[in-house]
């Protein structure tokens, strides 16, 4: 009897064991094409605008990629890409920062961004190149991009 108590105890340890070398724990890969979607601040969401949301931030596999930001350009109101940025990405997963090493006139530069979350679908930057309350460098919010 106990024999077959101790062979039953075995197996059912050999089983449990075994079902957890079999769980796959899938990354999320912050590498896409994003879009920007909308913006939000002090706890609102602010639609963008369809010149906002031309813009781009790729991230391939490599980790090349571009960074893009279009604006409506006063007095003739029309949109323009106001920043575009090519180069070599990296991402510090335990600081949640996404860097844009560049080069512009011959000088290397870096484009930092810190990262709020990112799920398969989307891609929260902290941001605050928005003006919403008419006082420029102190809206400070979030970027949501979505994967395109």
């Amino acid at each position: 009897m106990r024999l077959v108590v101790g062979i039953l105890l075995l197996l059912g340890v050999a089983s449990c064991s075994s079902d957890e070398a079999n769980v796959i724990v899938q990354e999320v890969q912050i590498n896409g094409s994003w879009t920007p979607y909308k913006y939000e601040y002090r706890g609102k969401d602010v639609q963008l605008n369809d010149c906002d949301r031309k813009g781009q931030l790729v991230i391939n596999a490599d980790f090349s990629g571009v960074y893009e930001r279009y604006a409506i350009v006063e007095p003739t109101g029309n949109c323009n890409k106001v920043e575009s940025y090519p180069g070599k990405w990296s991402y510090d997963k335990m600081n949640h920062i996404l860097t844009l090493t560049y080069t512009e006139a011959g000088t290397s530069k870096t484009l930092v961004k810190e990262v709020d979350t990112f799920s398969e679908t989307e891609l929260r930057i902290s941001d605050n190149s928005k003006n919403l309350d008419n006082v420029p460098g102190n809206d400070e919010g979030i970027l949501v991009f979505r994967k395109g």
